[in-house]
């Protein structure tokens, strides 16, 4: 029986190791990692939300903001679950109750502070913000062009396409319209697959 498990243990490990001694050198260079992705949050535009109107006839535009913010962060469930119980207007603070009887862990800001995006831009994970006069929109990172930095705004209002704003101007206006920000506390969608290496020589 021993002689038979010991056959039987060999017969295995040659069958594992078949194959995996390369036939010559292979040589391989590192190639550069590609720039960052802009903007970082780049939710592909079949996945935007258009704003809807809700029981009371009044627009979504928070609930269509954080719908667009949670299919980034991969929690589609959440969002579509979000988008079926709740719509027409809403405002921060109940917002937050609502996210806080959900269990949903966020982050937010009332002070219009920049850091706050910088932050949320650094993570990858967004937010959705007050933007435009009584409106929510879902900021999607800060995108660097032409030697300056502008805020990325998906609006839900015009899916399929980003806004941009230069910084200085984004950050003046979003004081104006209340500064409010909030980030859910979730991990966001991977970075585009590149590829790391190339052969240089094959013998």
């Amino acid at each position: 029986m021993e002689a038979k498990l010991r056959t039987l243990v060999v017969a295995c490990l040659l069958l594992i190791c078949t194959g995996c001694l390369p036939e010559g050198d292979v040589q391989v260079r590192s190639l550069p990692a590609p720039p960052p992705e802009q903007p970082i949050a780049n939710l592909p535009t079949q996945l935007h939300q258009r704003n809807w109107t809700g029981r009371l006839n009044q627009g979504s535009c928070v609930h269509a903001s954080l719908v667009n913010h949670l299919r980034w962060l991969n929690e589609f469930e959440l969002g579509e679950r979000w988008r079926a119980t709740y719509s027409d207007g809403e405002w921060d603070s109940r917002l937050r109750n609502r996210l806080d009887a959900a269990d949903i862990d966020y982050s937010y800001t009332v002070k219009a502070d920049p850091r706050f995006l910088d932050w949320a831009t650094a993570t990858r994970r967004g937010a959705i913000l007050w933007w435009k006069p009584a409106h929510c929109c879902t900021f999607v990172g800060w995108v660097n062009r032409d030697g300056r930095q502008y805020a990325a705004i998906l609006d839900n209002n015009y899916p399929g396409r980003f806004e941009l704003t230069p910084r200085e101007q984004f950050v003046r206006l979003w004081a104006g319209y209340g500064g409010f920000a909030l980030t859910v506390m979730e991990d966001p969608a991977s970075s585009l697959p590149y590829r790391s290496y190339e052969v240089i020589d094959e013998r």
